[in-house]
C-alpha cells in the first residue's frame, strides 16, 4: 500500500508535517480492509484549508477497487477522522458484497442448477431444449488416484477431474448418493 499525503493552502500556524505523519497514522487503520499482499494499492490524502474550511480528501485505487471520500469541517484532524470513517464503510461495505455472492455461489453449486431434478427424473433422451449450458475450464493436473481421492474429501465438490499419473488420462473420482467412492475411466 502505497500513501501519498498532498497539503494545499496550509497556513503557517499549523504544521503540514504534522498533518502528514496523522494522515499516514490513520491510514493503517485504511490498510486492515485492504488486500495488501494481492495488488498494489494506492490511498491519496488531500488535506486543503480554505478561510473556515478544512477538508480532508482520500481515494483509493487499485486494480479491482476504487473508493473515495471527502470530509469538510472546521478542525483538519476531525476531517481526516471523519473520512477515514467513510472509507472504511465503504470497503467494509465492499467486502460484505463479495463474501455474500460467494456464499451464494456455493449455495447454488451445492443444491445444483435449476431444474436438474427434473431433468434427471424425466431421463436423458428427452433433454433436447437445453438453452443455458455453464462451461467451466478445470485444471488437468496430473496426480496419482490417491491425492485426486485426498483432494475430494478437502473440497466441498462431489467429484474431482484429474489427469491420471499412470495412464495419463483424464479420469473422475466423485463421490455418488451413496458415499461411495467411484473412478471413471476411459
Amino acid at each position: 500500500m502505497r500513501v501519498r499525503v498532498t497539503t494545499r493552502h496550509i497556513n503557517n500556524n499549523r504544521d503540514p508535517e504534522k498533518l502528514k505523519s496523522y494522515a499516514v497514522k490513520k491510514s493503517k487503520r485504511i490498510e486492515k480492509y485492504l488486500k495488501s499482499g494481492a495488488e498494489a494499492c494506492d490511498v491519496n490524502f488531500v488535506l486543503s484549508s480554505e478561510k473556515f474550511r478544512d477538508t480532508a480528501e482520500i481515494s483509493i485505487n487499485s486494480r479491482s477497487l476504487k473508493a473515495a471520500s471527502s470530509f469538510e469541517t472546521t478542525d483538519m484532524y476531525t476531517a481526516i477522522d471523519s473520512a477515514v470513517d467513510v472509507i472504511i464503510k465503504q470497503l467494509k461495505k465492499e467486502t460484505d458484497k463479495k463474501k455474500t455472492s460467494k456464499r451464494r455461489t456455493v449455495a447454488r453449486n451445492k443444491e445444483g442448477a435449476p431444474g436438474g431434478t427434473a431433468a434427471s427424473e424425466s431421463g436423458i433422451g428427452k433433454l433436447t431444449n437445453i438453452t443455458n449450458i455453464r462451461v467451466r475450464k478445470l485444471p488437468e493436473k496430473p496426480m496419482t488416484v490417491k491425492e485426486a481421492s485426498l483432494q475430494l474429501h478437502v473440497s466441498d465438490a462431489n467429484f474431482v477431474t484429474f489427469r491420471n499419473s499412470a495412464s495419463n488420462d483424464m479420469n473422475v473420482l466423485y463421490i455418488d448418493d451413496g458415499g461411495q467412492v467411484t473412478l471413471i475411466e476411459p
